[in-house]
Formats: structure tokens, C-alpha cells, sequence
């Protein structure tokens, strides 16, 4: 993962987490329809690729921001990945897929970033993994936006615990060095987990145990994103090197996204020949702090922009 402080790195692979949305859907699901061209797409797609997909592409979020009209010829299409347990979400992340250089750049927004909202009083409702419950999507898509600088939102894509535990099934499982023991008990949520450290292959409801233990990180949270992003980047290896029909109906099933048939086959033939190398991870940058009793993780707005900047501002040799 880029641990980001204003200061440019050189890329390097990364592990990257469990809303294995885009991945999924633009490398996976995506991939299988686009393999079966063009017997099975039939006449009703022709001539699909020979426009932009930009012009196909409306925001739902930060489309009259500033850094939308200081990008104005961007080839990227950005996607929240959002992961729900009883209404609020445990995870969010923003999937940005640049069509022209082919490379996936997902970054995470740690759930407890504060972000104000006068309207809901109460320290509980200051923080962004809140507003999904009260706002629904075109909330969350806004708050992200407004974290992240203003960058537009274009899709969705929500998944549940029960739906990743299905999906991961559906794949066969998935292989995780798991860096820690991990137990945890809490009844009320209905929350068990057991798992013992070292490489293994998790199962769907092991994989929803591993994306949601945070208590033995030194970092809290911020170690439960490492774990997610670690999650997102084996998920992205093995789903693109799968049969992909059985886990396609599982995903189509279990995913809530406002994305049309048509786009997923638009990106899903923009992301062919992309390589696994081409995936970074990102955090937005910031720290953990106290206020009115409440802790919350506080985004850097000037290193958070630079980050989104130097992410827009990537050219083809930098990806080689």
C-alpha cells in the first residue's frame, strides 16, 4: 500500500481488501462476456466500441468541482466500492480505472474519517462510514468526493458480508497470508472469528472474518485497510486467471451497482491486456485524533489533493 506523504515513490506491487467490486466487474465478470465475443453479444452491440466511453460516463458526485474542470480530458472512470454490516460501511474505497493507460488505482478511505454534517447531531453521525445509512449512495459517492478533493464519482458497486462470502466461495476460496492471529467474539453483532496466522486458503465466511477483524492491529483501523487492500490484490491476481462464469452469476447476484450491461462491456474491453502489475493502492493521508469525546481518523486535505493529483497527473512511461 502507498503510505502517502507528499513525497513521490516509486510504485511497487502491493498487496490491496474485500470489496472486490471493479475487480470483479470490470476484470471479471466483464472479462467472461467480453471472451465470448461476438457470438454471444449478438447485433444489439455493435459498433459499441467505436465511441469514447468517456461520453458514456456522467457523474454522480463532484461532476461541477473544481477538479473535475481541471481534468476536463480525463480517461478515467471512478467507481465506490462500498462494503456493508447493518447499514454503515465498514469499507469505502474509491476504484479509479484509467481506460487509456489500462491501470486500476483504488483508494481507501478509512471508516472513521470525519466528515461534518450539521444536520445529524451526535459524534457517531461525524463520521463518513455514517452517511450511507442516513443519505443512501448519492450521499456517500458526495462525502467521498468532498474528502478526496472533489473527485468525481461515476458508479457504485455495494456488496454484504453475506454477498463477499458467497462470491468468495463461488471462486474457490481465496489464498491469504494472514499476518496475525485472529479472534474476536461479539455476540450482539453475531460476530465470531478464528483465524491463525500464516498462508491459507480462506473460504467465504473465513474471508468475511479475515476483512473484518481490527482489535489486534496496532493501527486499528488503518491495519484493517492494509488487510482489505491485501485481500483486493489477490482477489485481482486470481480473478483474472479464472473460468469466470460460476463466479459472474454469484457476483451479478450479490453486487448492488448502477452500472448498465452495456458500460460493464465497454470497461470490460477497455481493461483487456491490462497486466497485474498495473494495480496500486493508495490510503488517504491523514491521522487519528480525539474530539468532543470521540475519536476520528482526520483527512490532510492538502496532501490528499496532492495524492489525487499526482494519481490524475500519471503518464504511460511512469506505469512501465
Amino acid at each position: 500500500m502507498h503510505s502517502y506523504n507528499g513525497k513521490r515513490k516509486r510504485r511497487r506491487r502491493v498487496s490491496t481488501f474485500r470489496v472486490f467490486v471493479l475487480v470483479l466487474l470490470v476484470l471479471g465478470i466483464v472479462f467472461a462476456i467480453v471472451k465470448l465475443m461476438p457470438d454471444k453479444l449478438g447485433e444489439g452491440f455493435a459498433g459499441l466500441f467505436e465511441k469514447d466511453i468517456m461520453e458514456s460516463v456522467t457523474p454522480m458526485a463532484g461532476g461541477d468541482s473544481e477538479f473535475s474542470k481541471a481534468w476536463p480530458d480525463s480517461k478515467r472512470v471512478n467507481m465506490l466500492l462500498l462494503g456493508t454490516n447493518q447499514e454503515l460501511t465498514d469499507t469505502i474505497m474509491l476504484a479509479s480505472f484509467d481506460t487509456e493507460l489500462k491501470r486500476v488505482d483504488v483508494i481507501s478511505v478509512p471508516r472513521d474519517t470525519y466528515y461534518e454534517r450539521p444536520d445529524y447531531p451526535g459524534p457517531a453521525y461525524q463520521k463518513i462510514n455514517s452517511v450511507y445509512e442516513t443519505e443512501g449512495v448519492d450521499g456517500i459517492a458526495k462525502a467521498v468526493s468532498d474528502v478526496l478533493g472533489g473527485v468525481p464519482v461515476h458508479y457504485y458497486a455495494v456488496i454484504t458480508d453475506d454477498g463477499v462470502a458467497r462470491v468468495v466461495n463461488a471462486m474457490g476460496g481465496v489464498e491469504m497470508d494472514v499476518p496475525i492471529d485472529m479472534q474476536y467474539d461479539d455476540p450482539e453483532q453475531g460476530l465470531h472469528i478464528d483465524l491463525k496466522q500464516g498462508l491459507q486458503t480462506l473460504d467465504g465466511d473465513q474471508a468475511v472474518q479475515y476483512l473484518r477483524f481490527r482489535k489486534g492491529y496496532p493501527t486499528g483501523d488503518l491495519g484493517r485497510v492494509d488487510a482489505q487492500q491485501a485481500f483486493l490484490k489477490q482477489v485481482f491476481d486470481r480473478t483474472i486467471s479464472l473460468s469466470f462464469p460460476k463466479v459472474a452469476a454469484a457476483f451479478i447476484a450479490e453486487v448492488e451497482t448502477n452500472i448498465g450491461a452495456e458500460m460493464m462491456v465497454r470497461l470490460g474491453k477497455a481493461a483487456v491486456g491490462m497486466d497485474k502489475s498495473a494495480f496500486a493502492t493508495y490510503t488517504t493521508p491523514g491521522e487519528s485524533d480525539m474530539q468532543d469525546g470521540a475519536s476520528y481518523y482526520f483527512a490532510d486535505e492538502a496532501l490528499t489533493m496532492e495524492m489525487m493529483t499526482n494519481i490524475y497527473s500519471m503518464k504511460a512511461e511512469e506505469t512501465e
